[in-house]
């Protein structure tokens, strides 16, 4: 009878300790499933003055974003385990998605602006285009440091941390918008990847 109710304790403090981390998985897709949508959206806008091309973009631009993630991410789980960080991979995860779709809620704002001008001004239109993605990204990349500096940890260790993420997410995305272009009716350097820009 003890046994029995031994073992029923430990199922149930097992089945306890694992509602944070279901719930932690459960968020962590939720934000990413609304992050590529928002991407997608973005991407008909930014591709819309030709249909063709607008429904590749559907798929395009939120492919490049988780590819350029998963990419990245093996340097910064790297950089974690040399720092010492005490932060679990799903938990890590859900501060850069968190930061991703903050980055994305920038794109969504532009979408009907950029869609607008994609059918009026071919001149405007990818500029809007490339200006979006460009704060987009700076706003991910800022909230991407807030969201880091609040984990109990030393904060050179942080910062140190929120470095390498930005570093190895921005040339991991540049690189494979290179592969994945045309995104924008027109040509742009970032066509080109890290080389076209450089040699601009």
């Amino acid at each position: 009878m003890l046994n029995a109710t031994h073992s029923f304790d430990e199922t149930t403090n097992a089945a306890i300790e694992r509602i944070p981390s279901t719930r932690d998985a459960r968020l962590l897709l939720q934000r990413a499933g609304f992050t590529l949508a928002m991407a997608a959206v973005w991407g008909f806008a930014a591709g819309c003055a030709r249909p063709t091309l607008a429904l590749l973009d559907v798929y395009k631009v939120p492919m490049v974003l988780s590819l350029s993630l998963l990419v990245a991410l093996p340097a910064v789980l790297v950089a974690r385990h040399l720092l010492d960080i005490t932060l679990s991979t799903v938990a890590l995860l859900i501060v850069i998605v968190s930061a991703l779709e903050l980055g994305a809620l920038v794109l969504i704002a532009f979408a009907p602006l950029i869609a607008v001008y994609a059918y009026t001004s071919q001149w405007v239109a990818p500029v809007l285009a490339q200006w979006s993605a460009g704060l987009a990204l700076l706003v991910g990349l800022v909230s991407l440091f807030n969201g880091l500096m609040k984990v109990r940890a030393p904060k050179g260790a942080l910062v140190v941390l929120s470095a390498v993420t930005a570093v190895a997410f921005c040339l991991a995305i540049v690189q494979l918008i290179s592969l994945a272009t045309p995104i924008l009716p027109v040509h742009t350097a970032f066509g080109a990847g890290i080389d076209g820009m450089l040699h601009r």
